[in-house]
């Protein structure tokens, strides 16, 4: 049974009652605030959910950022659009410390984000891809060379929803290649 003193907390912490893009925008600013008062690490997005950048004239979360020093900062985004931000992010990682981590499913066409991967690092910031989905050996080893070509300064990789047979296989591909491709190499980031 809830108590009735939790009902407040949990109904301002769970995104299904704010549909309101405005009430999201406040409660991630004040997480932010949280973790720069306790000087933690700040990260936005998971490969399940990830970080999705302000649209239109909304405010980025990551302007809350701007007025602090020297925090560890990493963004897991599945979307080019990630570059709507890209001068906030180059600010930032003067400040900060900042990484970004580009998701790229596959068998999708990973073209536009490793544009947007190459104009992060471009820009000075840490930016590494996470491959998602099962790949045969010639299709990572394109994979790896596009992540090289971009600058991306390492590439990983979630089997998870390979059969266990594919996952060991696909697994002990991919660390062969990365080592072949020379990831990860050194961070570039400015924080």
């Amino acid at each position: 049974m809830i108590r009735q003193a939790t009902l407040p907390l949990l109904f301002a912490l769970s995104p299904a009652f704010h549909p309101d893009p405005e009430a999201t925008l406040n409660r991630l600013e004040r997480r932010l605030r949280k973790a720069v008062l306790r000087r933690e690490p700040v990260s936005l997005g998971t490969a399940a959910a990830p970080y999705e950048p302000a649209a239109g004239r909304q405010a980025s979360p990551l302007e809350a950022l701007l007025k602090e020093e020297g925090l560890e900062v990493s963004i897991t985004t599945a979307t080019p659009r990630i570059l709507r931000e890209i001068d906030l992010l180059a600010d930032l990682d003067r400040r900060h410390s900042v990484t970004v981590r580009m998701a790229v499913p596959l068998p999708e066409d990973p073209e536009p984000r490793m544009r947007a991967v190459r104009a992060l690092a471009a820009e000075g910031v840490a930016t590494s891809v996470l491959l998602s989905g099962a790949a045969g050996e010639e299709q990572l080893r394109a994979l790896l060379q596009k992540a090289w070509e971009a600058g991306a300064w390492d590439v990983e990789i979630d089997a998870g929803s390979s059969r266990r047979s594919e996952k060991t296989f696909l697994l002990a591909t991919f660390r062969r290649l990365r080592l072949e491709y020379g990831f990860p190499r050194g961070v570039p980031g400015r924080g």
